[in-house]
């Protein structure tokens, strides 16, 4: 058994094409929260085009949970895209009230999740824009700040 198994909490990633997803189970709060961190952290590093985290398996969110995917969403800012897959009491309702679904897309499955993700990655190849470099011309990139107003505290 693994340490974080230990304290409540498992996580366990997979690929989905150019997607990683990241699985979580247990209770996300003060003893598990940087472990969670550690993990996101490693799938935005790997640069793939959008990390998932789901959610549907935690039975308890804290806010240092919420502020640890915002962390992330800040991270990964425009080279990765980061959804969260959360519904119910436990996950979707607290990260609607704080307004978390305002900085960083929200699903109710992981199946809705995917073909997002899967949506945004061909609208991207055959965008306008012409432009194929990642966070050219974002102004979080450029400031190193997010618009979002969200409040975990």
């Amino acid at each position: 058994m693994k340490h974080n198994e230990l304290l409540g909490l498992g996580i366990a990633g997979e690929h989905h094409d150019n997607a990683i997803v990241l699985r979580v189970n247990g209770e996300v709060d003060l003893a598990t929260a940087s472990d969670l961190a550690h993990h996101i952290e490693q799938a935005v590093t790997a640069a793939p085009a959008a990390v998932i985290v789901d959610l549907s398996g935690v039975s308890f969110l804290a806010s240092v949970g919420m502020s640890v995917l915002i962390a992330a969403r800040r991270k990964a800012c425009c080279s990765t895209s980061l959804v969260v897959v959360a519904s119910g009491p436990t996950t979707g309702r607290p990260m609607h009230l704080v307004g978390l679904d305002a900085a960083i897309p929200i699903f109710t499955d992981i199946d809705s999740a995917l073909e997002s993700v899967g949506s945004s990655l061909r609208k991207s190849v055959t965008g306008a824009s012409g432009s194929s470099e990642s966070g050219a011309g974002c102004p979080e990139c450029a400031t190193g700040t997010s618009t979002a107003d969200v409040h975990t505290a």
